[in-house]
C-alpha cells in the first residue's frame, strides 16, 4: 500500500525539471491531484518521503554540485569526459551546462515537492504535531534549495505554490530570495530537538530535520547575507552567531560532539556519528536515487576510478599539515602494482607515475576487496586497494558540528559582539584534531589566545575552507565560502596566472584546466541560466 502512495506522489511531483510547474489546469479523472489527496496520516507521510526522495535526488551524482567546483580547491580532468566540469572550473559554462541545467532542474524539484506539503498538508486530518513536523521539513528543505540556487544564480524566479505555469515568473531580486528563506527557516525552528523512531530517527542519528539543524542553517543564512552581494556587514555576523551560539550553548542536549580522530570524520564505518548536524541518507541496495554515486569519483581515470574531482595544487600546498591533511588526500598514491609514490614523483625516464599529475581528494573513497568487489566499511586506508564501485550508503554530511563551531568563531569576530575566548576556544576546538599537535594554539606563527577580531575572523574562515576542502556536497563549501568573502576573483587571477607551484625542492607543477578567458567581472560570480528554462521564459536574462 505504502509503496502504491509513494509511487503516485512521485507521478504527481514528475515534472519537466523547469522553474515553473508544468501542473495542467485540468484535472483528469482518476489522476493524484493535490486537492483530493493528504485525506490520511499516511498520505502525509508519503509526500514526506517523496520530498526526501528528491533531496535524495539533488546530490546522489556529481552533475549537479559541478558549480562548487568553482573554488580554490577542486579542480577536474581537462580531458575525458568531464568537460562540463571543466567549464565551470574555468569560470566559463554555458546555458547547455550539465551541471548548470541539473542544479537548477533538482533544487527546483525539491521545491515543488515541498510546496505540495506546504500548501496542502495542513488540511491532514491527523494531530497539530504531526503536521507541524511534515510542513516544518518542507519549509527547510524549500529553503535549502533556494539557498543554494540564489548562491550560484542569483535572482530568481520563486516558485511558492505550484501554480504557474506558463513561464512568465519574474525574477525576484537576490534580497527578496533571502527573505522568503528566513521566512521557511523561522518557521521551521519550531521543529523536535529528536525523535525516536524509523524513518525518522535511524541508525542512532535523526534522520529527518531538527531544531539543531535550521538553526546552524540559520547562522549560515546570515553569513551570507552579511557578504556579497548583500554586504549587511556586521549586523547579520551578530545575527549568525547569535544562531550557533545557540546550537553549542546547547551542545549536550542536541547530543553533538567533534569525532576526536580526523580519519573518522567521513568514514563508511562512523556513517551516523553526532557530528554531523544535518546530513542525507542513502542506501546503495535500493535504487540509483537512493544511494551516493561517489564512491570513486575521487580516484583517478589512470587507476580504476571516475577521476572527476582532482586537487588544486596551490590549495594543497598551502594546507596545514596534520591528521585533516592526510585524510582529505591520499599521503601517497596505490599504484596497480602495489607500489605507494608521491603524486608528483617521475619514473627514471621523466614521465610521471600518476598521469594526472595532481594531489588526489580522498573524502569520497573507500576500499574494497579486489576479489569480491565489495566495499568495505571502515575508515579509509590509502595503503589498500580503492573500490571502483559506483555505488556506496555514504551518509553526505550537509553540516558537522565543527563547521558550527567555526561559524561562531568568525560571525563573533567580524560583528566584535560575541565572546571573543569562546571564540577562540572553538577555533582551537576545532584545530585540536586537526592539525600537528605544535599548531593546535597558532595559526600561520600567531597565537590565537592574541589575536585580534580581523586576525580571528580571518582564521576561522580559513579554517573551515581546511574542514570542508573536496567535500563539495556540504551546505557550505569552499566556493561558497569565497563568494560571501567576493574571493572568488583571486581564484580566478591564480588560476588565470598558473603560476608554477613548488612541490619540494626543484619540483614544480601547474593545473590542468587552464582558462580561456583572462579578465574577470562579477558577472563571473554566477552561472547562466538554463536553456531549458530561459528559452521558454524572457526573464531568465542577465
Amino acid at each position: 500500500m505504502q509503496i502504491t502512495i509513494l509511487s503516485k506522489i512521485l507521478l504527481l511531483l514528475s515534472v519537466r525539471s523547469t522553474s515553473c510547474s508544468d501542473f495542467l489546469d485540468e484535472k483528469p479523472q482518476g489522476m493524484l491531484i493535490p486537492e483530493n489527496y493528504f485525506s490520511t496520516q499516511d498520505e502525509l507521510n508519503m509526500s514526506v518521503y517523496a520530498l526526501y526522495n528528491k533531496v535524495n535526488a539533488s546530490q546522489t551524482f556529481t552533475n549537479m554540485q559541478y558549480p562548487h567546483w568553482q573554488g580554490d580547491d577542486i579542480t577536474t580532468n581537462p580531458g575525458s569526459n568531464k568537460q562540463a566540469a571543466a567549464e565551470l572550473d574555468r569560470f566559463a559554462p554555458t546555458n547547455s551546462n550539465k551541471g548548470v541545467k541539473d542544479c537548477w532542474n533538482r533544487h527546483y524539484e525539491i521545491i515543488k515537492a515541498a510546496n505540495m506539503i506546504i500548501n496542502n498538508g495542513g488540511k491532514t486530518p491527523t494531530t497539530e504535531e504531526e503536521k507541524n513536523v511534515a510542513i516544518g521539513q518542507a519549509r527547510y528543505w524549500r529553503a535549502y534549495a533556494y539557498f543554494t540556487l540564489v548562491r550560484l544564480f542569483g535572482p530568481l524566479p520563486m516558485n511558492m505554490d505550484n501554480v504557474n505555469d506558463d513561464f512568465t515568473l519574474e525574477l525576484s531580486p537576490v534580497e527578496t530570495v533571502y527573505k522568503y528563506i528566513l521566512e521557511d527557516l523561522e518557521a521551521a525552528e519550531s521543529l523536535p530537538s529528536s525523535y525516536s523512531a524509523a524513518p525518522r530517527f535511524m541508525n542512532g542519528v535523526n534522520v529527518y530535520v531538527t531544531q539543531q539543524a535550521v538553526k546552524s542553517t540559520l547562522a549560515a543564512v546570515y553569513m551570507a547575507m552579511a557578504g556579497w552581494p548583500l554586504n549587511k556587514g556586521a549586523e547579520y555576523y551578530a545575527k549568525a552567531a547569535d544562531k550557533a551560539l545557540e546550537v553549542i550553548s546547547k551542545e549536550s542536549e542536541y547530543g553533538l560532539e567533534l569525532d576526536n580522530d580526523y580519519k573518522n570524520v567521513y568514514a563508511m564505518s562512523n556513517n551516523y556519528n553526532k557530528e554531523t548536524v544535518l546530513g542525507i541518507n542513502y542506501s546503495p541496495i535500493v535504487d540509483w536515487s537512493q544511494d551516493s554515486q561517489l564512491t570513486s569519483c575521487n580516484v583517478f581515470e589512470s587507476l580504476g576510478g571516475w577521476g572527476d574531482g582532482w586537487g588544486e595544487i596551490r590549495f594543497w600546498k598551502r594546507f596545514p599539515e596534520g591528521p585533516r591533511k592526510d585524510a582529505t588526500y591520499d599521503p601517497k598514491i596505490l599504484l596497480t602494482d602495489g607500489t605507494l609514490v608521491n603524486w608528483w614523483d617521475k619514473k627514471p625516464d621523466g614521465t610521471p607515475y600518476v598521469n594526472e599529475y595532481h594531489p588526489m581528494f580522498s573524502v569520497f573513497t573507500v576500499n574494497w576487496d579486489p576479489v569480491t568487489k565489495k566495499n568495505i566499511d571502515a575508515p579509509y586506508d590509502y595503503k589498500l586497494p580503492k573500490s571502483q564501485n559506483m555505488c556506496n550508503g555514504h551518509r553526505h554530511r550537509l553540516i558537522r558540528y565543527s563547521e558550527v563551531l567555526l561559524w561562531y568563531a568568525e560571525a563573533a569576530a567580524r560583528s566584535g559582539k560575541g565572546d571573543m575566548a569562546m571564540a577562540k576556544q572553538c577555533l582551537k576546538r576545532v584545530r585540536a584534531r586537526a592539525v600537528n599537535s605544535d599548531q593546535v594554539n597558532t595559526v600561520d606563527g600567531v597565537a590565537i589566545d592574541n589575536m585580534s577580531n580581523e586576525q580571528l575572523a580571518n582564521a576561522a574562515y580559513q579554517e573551515h575552507g581546511w574542514e570542508v576542502a573536496g567535500y563539495w556536497v556540504a551546505l557550505v563549501t569552499r566556493r561558497s565560502d569565497q563568494f560571501r568573502m567576493n574571493e572568488l576573483k583571486n581564484t580566478f587571477a591564480e588560476r588565470a596566472e598558473n603560476a608554477p607551484v613548488e612541490i619540494v625542492s626543484g619540483v614544480t607543477a601547474t593545473e590542468g584546466v587552464l582558462l580561456v578567458n583572462k579578465t574577470w567581472n562579477d558577472d563571473l560570480m554566477y552561472l547562466p541560466y538554463p536553456d531549458t528554462d530561459s528559452q521558454k521564459n524572457p526573464n531568465l536574462r542577465r
